[in-house]
């Protein structure tokens, strides 16, 4: 019944119409007229033009309005009928269920924004051992006889490669489903175009459930491993990421 376009909750004059039984060319002069009478409400409907099917593979244009919850109020209040006032609280219901879905996805997004704490910092033994650990391979790198007693000493290899970025992310706290879902879905590429947060969460998504996952980090907590992956976030109209993309886009 309500559903988000460019960001706001909308309603749709065609589901308007059959809610509360009404053609729907009575319900878009309805809106024509309200808009004429009152200018200022002109940003609260929005003209809209569908592709109807009209036979023989040939199509018309089919004109319906998108509405706010303020445009929707106005529009409905004076409707009658049997069940009115039950459409009426229903939409209402959708309205403030979806602006309070967008509240939390804006709320979730700033907090994506700040640049979260590595929880390493709050354990001096740790990091002094990871600072000593990067130190000795910094050196080790240099030297192939190092190199070599590195390896027969059975230490991580971080020589050759994505191996330094594979054993960060194996050390750090990225969940295992993220990591095996950026080996499967993900292809490093640093001139390919930024994708936002939000749709990498939802290609995740959809492969855990496939996957048979059901329990997901949250959209916060996956942006949050997005970073500790190495996977450079910035803000432009929400969370994007540069220098990945995904496997699918690769294929295309």
């Amino acid at each position: 019944m309500v559903s988000v376009v460019d960001g706001e909750a909308v309603a749709d004059s065609r589901d308007v119409a059959g809610a509360f039984g009404r053609r729907h060319a009575d319900v878009l002069k309805s809106i024509v007229d309200l808009v004429s009478s009152r200018p200022d409400l002109k940003r609260t409907f929005s003209l809209k033009v569908a592709k109807v099917d009209i036979g023989s593979g040939a199509q018309r244009d089919s004109h319906y309005y998108t509405m706010n919850r303020k445009g929707f109020v106005v529009l409905v209040g004076g409707f009658k009928g049997e069940r009115a006032l039950d459409f009426r609280i229903a939409f209402y219901d959708a309205f403030e269920r979806m602006e309070q879905l967008l509240r939390r996805m804006t709320d979730e997004a700033a907090e994506l924004a700040a640049p979260a704490r590595p929880a390493i910092l709050d354990d001096p033994d740790r990091l002094r051992n990871a600072i000593a650990f990067v130190r000795a391979a910094h050196v080790a790198r240099r030297c192939a006889t190092a190199r070599r007693a590195w390896m027969i000493a059975g230490l991580p290899d971080v020589f050759g490669g994505d191996a330094i970025e594979r054993f960060a992310a194996s050390a750090s706290t990225v969940a295992p489903i993220v990591v095996q879902w950026a080996d499967e879905r993900l292809e490093r590429d640093p001139a390919s175009s930024p994708v936002a947060t939000v749709t990498l969460y939802t290609d995740f998504a959809g492969w855990a459930a496939e996957c048979g996952h059901a329990a997901i980090p949250s959209l916060t907590a996956f942006g949050r491993q997005l970073s500790a992956l190495g996977i450079e976030s910035f803000r432009s109209d929400g969370i994007k990421r540069r220098g990945v993309r995904l496997v699918s886009e690769v294929a295309a």
